[in-house]
């Protein structure tokens, strides 16, 4: 089996002194024991559920010489959720506000509440798209950790339940290889309220996963998801490492842990 590394809030690392040395990542408040022998131990996988449910961060994760990485893009890359901005510029922020929030809680059917939140801006004016698109906000890190992972020749995706032209923003600007995302219709210069073609849910999400490290010749177990809501849980579940962005409690039993710091994490747990 290969080795993993684990990183931790650095107020906690010593329930783990029994790793052996870790260090201090510079300016995040977190130990890294890395190269630790053998497979993951259960315990140790109960240890870091513990961690992220009070609230730390702390993750183990398997030493693999990763290909791709595969994110979510609101709240995750991105600090907003795309479809309340939209509505925030539509006047219309509180209803889809409350319905994104029970979505990504795994508390209704992604497609429907999709599709219910988007005919919320029937008939508003199609520049809201770029009005949003100038306002978003990439998390802290995110840069940092895509020029280390293209510097070492790791893909980088973007998988989004959210809208292409804001999906596009965000890859042009970070050099993401490719990305998927929802179409929004459009008609004389509005917004129609609908969605075209297959919605991304949860299953498109690990389908495009799936059908990339099949064209790229990539298995599963060499590439990394990383989420924070519901519909992300199959595509975190097929990776060989699954990584919450401050996620969801939802997602908390299935991940290899919690980053509740900043993606600079990523480089060390990672690269």
């Amino acid at each position: 089996m290969s080795p993993y590394r684990l990183i931790v809030d650095a107020e906690r690392s010593s329930l783990f002194t029994g790793l052996g040395p870790s260090r201090l990542v510079p300016d995040m408040q977190l130990h890294l024991f890395s190269q630790c022998p053998g497979p993951i131990p259960a315990t140790m996988r109960q240890q870091v559920l513990a961690l992220n449910s009070a609230g730390c961060t702390a993750m183990v994760i398997p030493e693999r010489n990763w290909k791709a990485v595969f994110f979510d893009m609101d709240s995750t890359v991105i600090a907003e959720e795309s479809i309340v901005e939209l509505a925030r510029v539509a006047g219309k922020q509180e209803e889809v506000h409350h319905i994104t929030e029970e979505a990504m809680a795994g508390l209704l059917d992604f497609k429907a509440s999709l599709r219910k939140r988007v005919a919320m801006l029937r008939g508003v004016s199609a520049d809201v798209i770029d009005q949003v698109g100038r306002k978003l906000t990439i998390n802290p890190g995110m840069h940092e950790f895509a020029r280390a992972a293209r510097s070492r020749g790791i893909e980088l995706h973007l998988v989004s339940g959210g809208f292409n032209p804001l999906a596009q923003r965000i890859v042009r600007e970070l050099d993401f290889q490719g990305f998927r995302a929802n179409e929004l219709g459009v008609a004389d210069g509005k917004l129609t309220g609908e969605v075209l073609g297959e919605i991304v849910d949860a299953d498109v999400k690990v389908q495009y996963m799936e059908q990339l490290c099949h064209t790229r010749g990539f298995a599963l177990q060499d590439v990394v998801a990383v989420g924070d809501g519901a519909n992300d849980l199959p595509m975190l579940l097929k990776a060989g490492a699954s990584i919450g962005y401050h996620p969801k409690a939802v997602l908390l039993p299935h991940i290899h842990g919690a980053n509740l710091h900043d993606h600079r994490v990523l480089v060390h747990a990672l690269l």
